[in-house]
């Protein structure tokens, strides 16, 4: 009873990361790179923290965020440590990974590519980073599979 159960978490586990290795590697090599709402965001509230936080505080949270921040500039990079990390079986950490180098979902991911298209000017520019798009959707689909395992 328990084999059947511990197999399929483990093919879980394993399908989970190599998609998303897979994915990183797609979105690296394609050389398309998008920026998430949760790195716009940071963006825009680093200048205002001095309002609120002074001295040591003020500087462990932008260095916190500078480090978050540069999780999320490497992404394909950062998704395919999440999809080693999930292969070997932690995988929380490996989400979280892939959650910060591919944006935050299928939200982020459809958002991302609304907003290309718009910035870029049509639909065939977009296209033509087919690899980026179809590696971030491979990664969220990692991210999704390795939830349960």
């Amino acid at each position: 009873m328990c084999i059947v159960d511990c197999q399929s978490v483990v093919f879980r586990a394993y399908l989970a990361g190599t998609l998303a290795l897979v994915g990183g590697l797609l979105m690296f090599t394609s050389g398309y790179a998008s920026k998430g709402v949760l790195y716009t965001a940071l963006g825009y509230a680093v200048p205002r923290l001095s309002d609120f936080l002074s001295g040591t505080e003020l500087s462990a949270t932008v260095l916190a965020i500078t480090v978050l921040e540069l999780l999320m500039a490497l992404g394909g990079i950062t998704v395919m440590a999440g999809g080693f990390t999930i292969l070997i079986r932690h995988s929380t950490v490996g989400r979280t990974l892939i959650w910060l180098g591919g944006g935050a979902g299928f939200l982020s991911l459809v958002l991302g590519f609304g907003y290309a298209v718009f910035r870029l000017g049509g639909l065939s520019p977009v296209l033509s980073y087919l690899p980026y798009w179809v590696g971030l959707a491979f990664a969220i689909l990692g991210r999704r599979l390795a939830k349960g395992s």
